[in-house]
């Protein structure tokens, strides 16, 4: 049942409360909060202490903090942006700046690599802080 509410969370609500994230301005503080909400429903969901790390449900459950996704989503408009037919718009989203932080911060070598391969830089970089900070321990 738990897993229930879990998938129609992710696959129901996320997409909606999402929506228009890729040109969202966010800093530091507004990623928190937004990691709070989701950690905190994760725990309600699946009964955690308030203290307890969510990194390990997020692994098991396949899924990215709210930060992680909302880069994700970011990079990969960008990629279609770039890539797109329309002349000013492929312009326009060449000059976006911002995006070299977000490329960097996730070891992303360019926009250039396939969507899965994005994804799964993205999702090396979680497993990889989330061992490196002692919440996630895999054997």
């Amino acid at each position: 049942m738990k897993y229930l509410l879990f998938i129609s969370l992710t696959h129901n609500c996320i997409p909606s409360l999402l929506y228009g994230c890729e040109i969202w301005s966010l800093n530091s503080s507004d990623y928190c909060k937004l990691n709070v909400i989701w950690n905190n429903a994760f725990r309600k969901i699946f009964q955690c202490c308030w203290c307890e790390s969510v990194s390990c449900l997020f692994y098991y459950c396949k899924t990215l903090p709210l930060s992680y996704t909302i880069d994700q989503r970011k990079i990969l408009f960008i990629k279609r942006m770039r890539n797109c037919n329309n002349t000013v718009v492929r312009s326009i989203f060449t000059m976006y700046t911002c995006i070299g932080q977000i490329i960097s911060k996730y070891s992303v070598h360019s926009l250039h690599l396939h969507t899965s391969k994005i994804k799964q830089c993205i999702w090396g970089h979680f497993v990889n802080a989330s061992v490196r900070n002692g919440n996630l321990c895999i054997y």
